[in-house]
C-alpha cells in the first residue's frame, strides 16, 4: 500500500489500530483467531504451542495466545506468551485458516514439552488418527535437542514405548474386529466403517469408538477381557460410554465370543445399523 493509503486508514473511523502497522475493520467481530493473527503479523511470528494446538484441533487444549520467534529477537505483545527458539526449520512451518502456525508434529512436541501431562493425550491422538508418523515426531524432537530437559527425556521414552505399535491401544482382538468390518464393507454387507473415530464431546474432550458408523452415530467396541477385566478399566469403559450416550451415540460392546463367528457378527451389526437408519427416516 502507498503512504497515502496508510494515512487514510490511520485517520479513518472505519479502521482501528491494533499494533503498529496492524489495523482491524471496525464492526468486524473480534475473535480469538483475529487476535492471534494480529500478533503474528505484528511480531513477524507464527502461532505455536497451545495456540497452534487449537488451530490443529488437538484434544484437551484451551485457546491461548502463544507465538514463537527466533531466539535472538525481542518482542513484547500484551496478552501473548512469546517463545523463542533456535530451531524452526521449513518443515516446522505451515498455515491453518490463513494463520502462520507450527506444523502438527512440531506443535505436538512443543505442547508436550511445555505441558507434560498432555503429552500422552496428544501423541496418542495423532498416532491413532495417523495424522503424523511416529518417525517424524522422533525426528523433530531430535532436531530440537533434549539435553537438560526432564520433560524431553520423558517424551523420548514415551515415543520409544510406542515404537512398533501399529496404532494406539491396538490389540489383536481390535485388529481382528476391524478386519471383519472392513471385509464386510468391501463385500457390500456393511456401510463404510471408521476406525478409532474421534468424537469430540461437549466439554471439549475426545472419545474414540473402535469401529464407528458415523451416519447413524453408532460405535462398536472390541471388549477384551484381558484389557478390561479390572474394576478401573470397567469403570472407565462405563464412563466413556455414558459420555458418548450423552452426545447421541450408541455404543455396542463386542467380545471375542462374537468375533469368533464373523458371519453372525456382521449380520448383527447390519441389523443394528439398519434399525438406526430406519429410526432416522
Amino acid at each position: 500500500m502507498t503512504a497515502g493509503q496508510w494515512g487514510w486508514i490511520a485517520r479513518s473511523d472505519d479502521w482501528k489500530r491494533v499494533y503498529a502497522g496492524i489495523y482491524r475493520r471496525v464492526g468486524a467481530p473480534v475473535t480469538w483467531e483475529q487476535s492471534l493473527m494480529a500478533g503474528c503479523l505484528s511480531a513477524d511470528a507464527i502461532a505455536s504451542h497451545r495456540a497452534a494446538g487449537v488451530l490443529w484441533r488437538l484434544p484437551e487444549i484451551e485457546p491461548r495466545l502463544e507465538i514463537v520467534i527466533p531466539e535472538h529477537r525481542r518482542v513484547a505483545l500484551q496478552g501473548f506468551e512469546i517463545h523463542r527458539t533456535a530451531h524452526l526449520d521449513r518443515v516446522d512451518r505451515t498455515h491453518r485458516s490463513g494463520i502462520p502456525v507450527t506444523s502438527l508434529a512440531r506443535t505436538v512436541i512443543d505442547v508436550s514439552l511445555e505441558v507434560p501431562r498432555l503429552a500422552p493425550v496428544l501423541v496418542d491422538h495423532v498416532l491413532a488418527r495417523r495424522k503424523v508418523p511416529l518417525a517424524l515426531l522422533e525426528n523433530r524432537l531430535s532436531s530440537l535437542g533434549t539435553r537438560g530437559r526432564r520433560s524431553a527425556g520423558e517424551l523420548v521414552a514415551m515415543l520409544e514405548e510406542r515404537r512398533g505399535r501399529k496404532r494406539h491401544v491396538d490389540s489383536g482382538l481390535q485388529r481382528e474386529f476391524e478386519q471383519i468390518a472392513l471385509d464386510a464393507y468391501k463385500a457390500g454387507r456393511l456401510p463404510k466403517p471408521h476406525f478409532e473415530y474421534p468424537v469430540r464431546l461437549s466439554d471439549g474432550t475426545w472419545r474414540y469408538p473402535d469401529v464407528a458408523f458415523t451416519h447413524v452415530d453408532i460405535g462398536f467396541e472390541a471388549h477384551s477381557y484381558e484389557h478390561h477385566s479390572t474394576l478401573t478399566a470397567f469403570a472407565r469403559d462405563a464412563e466413556r460410554n455414558l459420555a458418548l450416550f450423552g452426545e447421541g451415540w450408541i455404543i455396542v460392546m463386542v467380545t471375542a465370543v462374537q468375533i469368533r463367528n464373523p458371519v453372525r457378527l456382521v449380520a448383527l451389526m447390519a441389523r443394528i445399523i439398519a434399525a438406526a437408519e430406519a429410526r432416522r427416516r
